[in-house]
């Protein structure tokens, strides 16, 4: 088995390579010419040098492949990228799902966001994978780009043209953020005595190892054309159980004004009993949600919450990024 990881060097897809390795599985990472390859030191695995912007370097890369994992992504919260996300998120998807095709891959994972699950009738329902997608309205040009590339591996799955199976990570938890990502700028905010800024109506978050067996465990176990969420069980914070959850990975208190990081350690997010309907585009930005399927279907375990956040704190120190 040789598996194509796209994306290999970042933060998720570094995770992606090592679940791989430690599997015994030969990697082969498709890397832009120039790209960071930090987190890929020391591993071995063979570089391919391409762009899935360019149908033509893709043959090489999938050459004696029989499992690709797609990564590789652009996020930006700049309006002026537009264009620039949907080539890549978009039009590069295209790209990697019609040449695995004619190479005759026999699984492709296609790695979405959490932001691209609905949200659900009920305002306090936590959101599935049969929830539709309902935020076109409010959505960013990023989740607009990967909800499309996401469209476009679900119906190459349902017209037989590649066997996909879709996930959706939450927000990552570990080591190898260099970038780093929201999940990490808040983390880094923390210990350098800020407050971080958080969602008003909560994130799942899940260790960044976790989720790469995930990726593992959906090419195995993953129906074709379905969709799984991977997010830890006990991993939907609001803001208090997410200063916790750092203040006893971290040995540091709390930046000030924090009020009541003393409550519940998971600070879980629970339905009330009786929900209210809510436009999905009018409630609070949150990014939540119910990980099941995932659970379930792919014999998934996820790891303590905390082991997580400590050795993300670990690993931001030890890197001198705070």
């Amino acid at each position: 088995m040789i598996a194509l990881v796209t994306g290999g060097n970042g933060f998720v897809g570094a995770a992606v390579v090592r679940a791989l390795l430690r599997a015994d599985i030969a990697v082969r990472v498709l890397l832009r010419p120039g790209s960071d390859r930090r987190n890929l030191a020391g591993l071995a695995v063979e570089v391919c040098e391409g762009d899935v912007r360019t149908p033509a370097s893709l043959p090489a890369a999938l050459l004696g492949c029989t499992h690709v994992y797609h990564l590789a992504a652009l996020y930006s919260a700049n309006p002026a990228d537009g264009d620039l996300l949907y080539a890549v998120n978009v039009e590069g998807t295209r790209h990697l799902l019609q040449a695995a095709a004619a190479a005759g891959v026999e699984r492709f994972v296609h790695t979405s966001t959490i932001g691209t699950i609905g949200r659900p009738p009920a305002a306090d329902d936590l959101p599935t994978e049969d929830v539709a997608f309902n935020l076109e309205g409010s959505a960013s040009h990023y989740v607009l780009s990967k909800w499309r590339g996401e469209q476009l591996a679900l119906a190459a799955a349902a017209a037989g043209d590649a066997a996909v199976v879709v996930v959706h990570p939450t927000a990552p938890v570990g080591m190898g953020d260099w970038r780093p990502t929201a999940t990490g700028g808040r983390i880094l905010a923390y210990l350098r005595g800020q407050m971080p800024g958080f969602l008003a109506g909560g994130i799942n978050f899940c260790g960044v190892d976790d989720i790469a067996r995930g990726h593992l465990l959906a090419a195995a176990h993953g129906q074709i054309g379905r969709r799984y969420i991977l997010g830890h069980p006990a991993g939907n914070l609001d803001l208090t159980g997410f200063l916790a959850l750092l203040q006893a990975a971290s040995g540091q208190p709390p930046p000030r004004p924090a009020q009541g990081w003393r409550a519940r350690l998971t600070g879980l997010l629970r339905p009330v009993a009786s929900p209210v309907t809510v436009p999905a585009a009018a409630r609070p930005a949150a990014l939540t949600c119910d990980p099941a399927r995932a659970l379930a279907e792919l014999h998934w375990t996820p790891g303590p919450l905390l082991e997580a956040f400590q050795t993300a704190v670990a690993w931001y120190r030890a890197s001198g990024m705070v």
